[in-house]
């Protein structure tokens, strides 16, 4: 129960995430993501339902003129319904990161555990090996 209630309490803090740094909401989204509940869903749930349409994404992002292979940092809030919202990474300078993002942000996750946090945090590290 200690943890339900520590992840709440991150969960809470969670909704300033849209109007953090980057790097503030990588660090939350990593607080969050270290938790036994949240990690059971992004593990358990996201991931598995997701995970091939990511790979997807990935390829034809790869796949576009001027594609690099330089790695990026993603981080991106999971609505109560399932969606993927203010997305967001870096370096800006990747197109391919660009690409993946706004196809990362059409795609429809289960829903996370209910909570009075309105959003989940989460951070992917993306790294291309030819």
């Amino acid at each position: 129960m200690l943890h339900l209630s520590l992840l709440i309490a991150l969960l809470g803090f969670s909704n300033l995430s849209v109007a953090a740094t980057f790097a503030e909401r990588v660090a939350i989204a990593k607080e969050i993501e270290s938790q036994k509940e949240a990690s059971e869903y992004f593990f358990g749930s996201f991931f598995p339902s997701i995970g091939p349409s990511m790979g997807g994404i990935m390829k034809m992002c790869l796949a576009r003129d001027g594609a690099n292979q330089e790695k990026f940092t993603l981080v991106a809030n999971v609505a109560l319904s399932g969606e993927i919202i203010n997305v967001d990474f870096e370096p800006k300078s990747n197109n391919t990161a660009a690409c993946f993002a706004g196809e990362f942000s059409t795609l429809k996750a289960p829903p996370p555990p209910l909570c009075d946090c309105g959003v989940l945090p989460l951070v992917i590290k993306m790294g291309v090996k030819p």
